[in-house]
């Protein structure tokens, strides 16, 4: 599979620097689109960029009201600013707004690059937490489901096509434990590898409060297995048992 290139949109109506900063984001290797106006930015921004980068002072935003629009539909969206007319007002707004970076025209590229960098980075790892988060939820209320299911399964049923159906959405389950736990390990080597000077609150991405009951249920289902260990005698649910208490011995 293909991995796309980060994809930048560049919202400035000075033609001459758009169109060069476009032609030199292109070149390192980014899919670049360009708006000359904040009206035609709004129109292109859908929640598939990875940077916006904007000028202040161009038609509807001399108040801030573009950008602040964008905060409030992207919350988390990186923006690099870059402004001819510096002011104390502007980039006491951009501090408050959470804006990734203040440049000053003539911009330097090696400077630009640089923040561009380090805001699709940022991006990546907004991207991966959410991935985790949505994947803890899924899998908690699967484990939530089991938890509720096995203390009502009756001895009526067919014991053999029972434990198959339980050796086979375990199986699964734990892969998906195994899966979540890297991929969380994953998220943290990322934010100390790549944010070392510039660190992003990785706890509030991450805040999931299903992650504690997560723990909880991957507990209760252990407990649950073993008390119905001689109801369903099968080697597959005890080792899977044993898998799932040695995963939560981990630090994840």
């Amino acid at each position: 599979m293909t991995t796309e290139s980060p994809r930048i949109l560049l919202a400035d109506d000075e033609d001459t620097f758009r169109k060069a900063t476009a032609t030199l984001l292109e070149q390192e290797g980014y899919r670049c689109d360009s708006a000359q106006d904040s009206e035609q930015a709004s129109r292109l921004l859908m929640g598939e960029h990875d940077v916006l980068i904007s000028d202040i002072r161009m038609p509807g935003n001399m108040q801030f009201e573009f950008l602040r629009d964008v905060r409030t539909r992207f919350p988390l969206l990186p923006i690099v600013l870059v402004t001819g007319y510096p002011s104390v007002q502007t980039a006491v707004e951009a501090l408050r707004l959470g804006f990734t970076d203040y440049l000053l025209k003539p911009v330097d590229w090696p400077d630009l690059r640089r923040a561009v960098a380090d805001a699709v980075k940022k991006t990546s790892l907004v991207r991966m937490t959410t991935s985790v988060r949505e994947e803890a939820s899924r899998l908690v209320a699967s484990l939530e489901h089991l938890q509720e299911t096995l203390p009502q399964l009756g001895s009526g049923a067919n014991e053999r096509e029972l434990a198959w159906s339980l050796d086979t959405f375990l199986a699964q389950s734990f892969s998906s434990m195994a899966v979540l736990s890297s991929r969380i390990r994953s998220v943290l080597t990322s934010q100390m590898q790549g944010h070392a000077e510039a660190p992003t609150d990785v706890c509030r991405m991450m805040a999931c409060p299903r992650l504690a009951v997560y723990r909880e249920a991957l507990e209760g289902t252990v407990e649950v297995l073993e008390k119905t260990k001689i109801a369903f005698r099968s080697k597959d649910l005890g080792l899977l048992r044993a898998k799932i208490e040695q995963l939560l011995r981990e630090d994840i």
